[in-house]
């Protein structure tokens, strides 16, 4: 069968922490190779790491510490952070609409110089086939102040350019109902687009007005999560000091109750060499009672031994009778009380 790994305390910066599997005790801060260490199953055996076969290894190549979780993002970097995508959104919305923005004044812009174009074009029929009513005029009277025979000549002549003045005056009035119609459109396509303009700033405007109002719902929410770590951290901070306390207390107790017990093993042996030497001097103490009898007996015998030394020597044993059962009485309560204690 394997052998269980066992646990070690370890004493770094002038307190003891643990008990620690090898590995774990390695990876405490300030942990080398000079620490104390000492194994949960024999207290007191405090030795250099360097010198345990089980953090040997550790020791030549220490094993990587697990990384630190992410800590939790503050109050500040979470508004940030939020602030940050909301503004996102709101400059991607803005530059659609601007794009939209810039391609209905393109149109327009397009629109406006396409009916400039045949405006222009219009004008200049029209500045032509005035210039030629003219120029037929001027001739028709030029023929007529040469000759005579040119009277019906020039009535024809003015026949066909009240004609074609006829003609051209309609086609002009038709030319400048298109203009009217395309400066209407115009004007319809400049409105629609400062239409689609307001609309789009409105929807902006709406828009903003939503992640003003999402950001400040994550703000709160960011600043009861915010709390709520706070506690729970402040918790852990109190529950890991209560522990090293607690930790404390039971080392301060856990040396007490060795020290004590040092010290009943102590007494318990002073008591036993004690007891061994009171059955000693209670043997001698019978040997000399033997005597005492024997000698007594002697004086029994022999009739010239007065009554009263008789009775004074039977007193002095009296006496010696009851310190020695009393001693031995308060002694065999000692005994007892410690090996009950023990």
């Amino acid at each position: 069968m394997t052998e269980p790994i066992s646990r070690f305390y370890v004493y770094i910066k002038k307190s003891i922490r643990g008990p620690f599997f090898p590995k774990d005790a390695a990876l405490q801060p300030g942990f080398g190779r000079s620490s104390l260490v000492c194994p949960e199953k024999a207290l007191g055996q405090w030795r250099e790491a360097s010198l345990e076969p089980a953090f040997q290894a550790l020791i030549e190549t220490p094993p990587q510490a697990q990384a630190k979780p992410r800590p939790p993002m503050t109050v500040e970097a979470a508004e940030e952070t939020a602030s940050r995508s909301l503004l996102e959104k709101a400059i991607n919305k803005n530059a659609h609409l601007e794009r939209e923005v810039k391609e209905l004044r393109k149109a327009y812009n397009s629109e406006k110089h396409a009916f400039e174009e045949q405006l222009k074009r219009k004008e200049g029929e029209v500045h032509a086939l005035t210039e030629k009513l003219k120029r037929s005029i001027q001739n028709t009277q030029a023929a007529r102040g040469e000759h005579p025979s040119w009277e019906t000549l020039y009535k024809t002549l003015k026949k066909r350019s009240e004609e074609k003045l006829c003609e051209a005056t309609q086609d002009l009035s038709e030319k400048t109902a298109e203009n009217a119609r395309l400066r209407e459109r115009l004007m319809a396509t400049a409105e629609n687009a400062d239409a689609a303009l307001k609309r789009a700033q409105g929807e902006a405007a709406a828009r903003t007005a939503d992640l003003e109002r999402e950001l400040r719902e994550l703000r709160s929410q960011l600043e009861e999560k915010d709390m709520l770590v706070r506690t729970l951290s402040d918790n852990i901070a109190s529950l890991a000091g209560k522990n090293e306390e607690f930790q404390k207390i039971m080392f301060d107790e856990r040396r007490d109750y060795e020290e004590q017990n040092k010290k009943f093993c102590e007494e318990i042996g002073r008591l036993r060499a004690d007891l061994k030497w009171r059955d000693q001097e209670t043997a001698k103490i019978r040997e000399e009672l033997f005597a005492a009898v024997n000698k007594l007996k002697e004086i029994e015998a022999v009739d010239d031994i007065k009554s009263r030394e008789q009775e004074e020597l039977y007193d002095v044993l009296g006496a010696k009778l009851k310190l020695l059962s009393g001693y031995f009485e308060n002694l065999e309560a000692r005994v007892k009380y410690a090996f009950r204690k023990a």
